[in-house]
């Protein structure tokens, strides 16, 4: 339940950034609220709203859960002996008892004359209801929550840059040419001057949607309860939609930017050589240094269990860890996502990379014509490299020698 109420706590601050963002950018231009503004502004304090009264709902079960928790802990623990009998040999009346009359003489000893040994002959000819005899009537309870599986976690989109999305479409503006600062050459020479030129970056919005009809019956009858299974399991596939769609964005937008091949088997000097390499070519001046690798997992695979040269035992790259894909080889944030294609690792400036978001979240209709309820889950995303030229690829990292 704690992973559910920080995700509601995540989306609430997200509309929260949103709404102040709308209102921000007002209030600098200087001018009211337009009114398609003022529309995302009301959309989003609604949801805001539902959000808060789930918060609640939902942190007061989370302390009840952890009083119980509590409770149970001060309880010392119970101890109990448990014996087992050996299986008896399987009972055969016909063995036991030969003819009926040797069964009615058995029976009268044991009524009349209480004698013990046919008194204990008739309590093993008794029939013994068990378990086997009656399934039907033992139900198979449902324990603990539903498994699911999905990672939604969007390691790339959590690495990126992230803003509210303003609109279905907009423009980012960029310097294309700065002004100019030289050295004067002499008192009273004319000094340097040149223009600034700015373009604009178009950015297109996608919507991200899906929907589901429901009985009232599966509604009221099910435990765990299928509404809130199904909310859970829209938003993990949305999550996992969008940051795979926002992945195969940004590998294509530095399809054409500086490549540094290495040749296999890959070692620690040659994967150490590379990535300065690429930090290199993306150096330019004035722009930000590069401070992220980005990379499929079986690149990572390879970086970890590369030996440092020369010493057999020690890791070329400490810092990465086997339990979590992260780490900062080179001084780099190591960004692990598995909707990265087989082989990438790119490095740059994470600030350059952007990801727009604007999530309706859980939607829902009643029907009552056929006592049905038709729920959905919507979110808008756009994804932009603000500047691809201070990227730079490194190929060849997942081609570690057993040897190597």
């Amino acid at each position: 339940m704690g992973v559910y109420l920080d995700r509601l706590n995540k989306q609430y601050d997200e509309i929260r950034d949103g709404i102040d963002a709308v209102i921000n950018r007002a209030a600098e231009e200087d001018r009211d609220v337009t009114d398609t503004e003022q529309a995302q502004v009301d959309r989003d304090k609604a949801r805001a709203a539902d959000l808060e009264t789930s918060i609640a709902h939902y942190t007061e079960l989370e302390t009840r859960n952890a009083k119980v928790a509590e409770l149970r802990r001060s309880v010392p623990a119970s101890s109990v002996t448990r014996t087992t009998r050996e299986p008896e040999a399987e009972y055969d009346i016909c063995r036991e008892f030969p003819t009926p009359a040797d069964y009615a003489v058995t029976l009268h000893r044991a009524q009349m004359l209480r004698d013990p040994e046919a008194m204990d002959r008739i309590a093993r000819a008794t029939a013994h209801q068990k378990t086997t005899d009656n399934p039907g009537l033992i139900p198979r309870p449902i324990v603990g929550g539903l498994l699911n599986y999905m990672d939604a976690s969007r390691p790339f989109v959590n690495s990126c840059n992230r803003k509210p999305l303003p609109a279905g479409k907009f423009d980012r503006p960029r310097v294309v040419q700065h002004v100019d600062v030289q050295k004067q050459a002499a008192e009273k020479d004319l000094t340097a001057s040149q223009k600034m030129t700015v373009d604009l970056l178009p950015v297109s919005a996608n919507t991200w949607a899906g929907h589901l009809n429901i009985s009232r019956q599966d509604i009221k009858w099910t435990s765990p309860g299928i509404l809130q299974l199904v909310l859970d399991d829209f938003a993990y596939v949305y999550a996992i939609r969008t940051c795979a769609d926002a992945v195969s964005q940004f590998v294509a937008s530095v399809a054409g930017s500086a490549s540094i091949p290495i040749t296999a088997p890959a070692d620690a000097n040659k994967v150490t050589k590379a990535l300065y390499a690429a930090a290199v070519a993306n150096m330019t001046d004035g722009e930000a240094p590069p401070d992220t690798i980005w990379c499929a997992p079986d690149v990572w695979g390879a970086m970890g269990g590369m030996p440092a040269s020369g010493v057999s035992s020690a890791p070329a790259f400490p810092s990465l860890s086997l339990t979590n894909p992260g780490g900062n080889p080179l001084g780099l944030n190591l960004v692990v996502d598995a909707h990265f294609p087989s082989g990438t690792a790119i490095v740059g400036p994470a600030q350059y990379a952007e990801f727009y978001e604007d999530v309706d979240g859980f939607l829902q209709v009643q029907e009552p014509d056929v006592l049905g309820q038709l729920v959905g889950y919507a979110g808008y995303t756009a994804f932009l490299n603000a500047a691809p030229s201070n990227f730079s690829k490194v190929t060849g990292i997942n081609t570690l020698a057993e040897e190597a």
